[in-house]
């Protein structure tokens, strides 16, 4: 019964702005006018003003006792409720008993009344709807466009995603001046406190983190939280409960993090952060190439073509040309050399001498020998010097076991075409053991 009256308070404290304001402006319009039923008009009005007052304050005390509200913002309007529930009563005795207290008692009295009436408000609503609720004269509120966190090179969960969302929902009643329950959400300090019994937050655990119990309580309970204004949503609590569970780090770099394929769906679709391995060309931007560039490269008998509209890579290759390629055509190839990522010169006349040429275009990630005239000592300066390398295809070649060796440093390289060369078992073997997470295709 108690927390239903109290929960009346919010409809109820209205009426005493309502009234008091109309008392007002009907005492200044009817003593304009000489109204010979102005005494009377006036006591109705602020009788009605001070029984409103005395609604507002039994229920506003009634919901001060369920806890929820503490702090200076809560004195305030309790201390400015009652200065008005005082200066309506004295009018309203005045008008009543007409009798004069002191000297200009009605125009300080009125005064007073819509001066408590202000800070009673403001504070009230501090307490609604956080410190900044009300917005700026001449604005329209924030207009700010939302972070883009996918663009970010390192994202904090707590800093980036949850804070926020804490800020919007949880500070209006858990900052550093105004800590109901004695939880300041403001600082990882007043998160993590536990002086006052469970700490708003508990790394791994659930159970323990207070913040978590009660956003997830139902919405009748008397704990649940927040009491009012907008609540957490599944998606919003989804991600606490990620966040908890998976060490509650204040720290770490969301993108270094482990995270199970439906978070990862998870954050793409919600907060549009893409934690795919993202490949080399997908990360880093370059100059587009030339159109004079493009149109050489194809007069010496290349296919160039634009990797993705989302960046200016290019892919090259020589499939439906001439399988001689000569050392003049190939060094036109680095006219473009940052942009060309993938290279397929398969089945062409390439040799080792040629490859100290393929091997200064920097930003390659595929290339594909197959089926030329290399050695091991090609698989040694592409080791050397392609850091980016991902993609490797050299079979039908004679490549041997050291030239495996050679590649068994390269970092950057995931998926090796090996098959029809004079490698053997244990040369593959020795590769995998250097390179855990490269796929060989041997086709042994």
């Amino acid at each position: 019964m108690g927390e239903f009256i109290g929960h009346m308070h919010p409809a109820l404290v209205h009426m005493p702005i309502g009234f008091i304001m109309l008392s007002v402006l009907s005492d200044w319009y009817l003593n304009r006018q000489g109204h010979a039923s102005a005494t009377k008009i006036s006591t109705f009005m602020w009788g009605f003003s001070f029984l409103s007052c005395i609604a507002a304050i039994a229920t506003g005390t009634v919901l001060l006792m369920s806890g929820y509200f503490e702090g200076k913002h809560m004195f305030l309007h309790l201390l400015s409720g009652w200065g008005i529930m005082i200066v309506t009563t004295l009018l309203f005795l005045s008008k009543w008993r007409n009798k004069t207290f002191f000297k200009l008692q009605n125009t300080i009295l009125k005064a007073a009344a819509v001066v408590l009436l202000l800070v009673s408000g403001h504070n009230g609503g501090v307490m609604t709807h956080g410190e900044n609720y009300l917005p700026l004269p001449f604005t329209s509120g924030d207009k700010t466009a939302p972070e883009d966190l996918d663009a970010l090179d390192s994202i904090n969960v707590y800093a980036h995603i949850l804070k926020p969302i804490f800020d919007k929902k949880c500070f209006r009643c858990h900052e550093v001046d105004d800590a109901r329950g004695k939880l300041d959400m403001t600082s990882i300090e007043g998160l993590t406190d536990d002086t006052y019994g469970d700490p708003g937050i508990f790394a791994g655990n659930l159970k323990d983190s207070e913040i978590y119990k009660r956003v997830t309580m139902e919405a009748d309970e008397h704990k649940y939280m927040p009491p009012s204004g907008p609540v957490m949503s599944y998606d919003e609590i989804k991600l606490l409960e990620w966040w908890i569970l998976s060490g509650a780090s204040f720290e770490k770099d969301l993108r270094l993090m482990e995270v199970s394929p439906e978070m990862k769906e998870f954050f793409l679709e919600k907060y549009g952060i893409d934690l795919r391995r993202k490949t080399f060309y997908e990360k880093v931007n370059v100059e587009a190439v030339a159109q004079s560039i493009i149109d050489d490269i194809k007069e010496n008998d290349f296919n160039i073509s634009l990797l993705a509209s989302t960046n200016n890579f290019v892919d090259v290759s020589r499939v439906g040309h001439d399988d001689l390629v000569t050392s003049v055509q190939l060094k036109r190839l680095l006219q473009a050399k940052e942009q060309i990522t993938w290279l397929d010169l398969g089945a062409t006349s390439i040799n080792d001498d040629d490859v100290q040429t393929i091997v200064q275009l920097k930003n390659l990630t595929k290339l594909k020998l197959q089926k030329t005239s290399i050695s091991d000592e090609s698989l040694r300066l592409i080791a050397d010097n392609l850091n980016q390398l991902s993609v490797l295809n050299i079979y039908g070649t004679k490549i041997t076991d050291q030239g495996l060796d050679y590649l068994s440093n390269m970092a950057s390289l995931k998926q090796l075409f090996i098959w029809q060369t004079q490698t053997t078992a244990a040369g593959i073997n020795r590769l995998k053991s250097a390179l855990p997470d490269i796929e060989v295709v041997s086709g042994l």
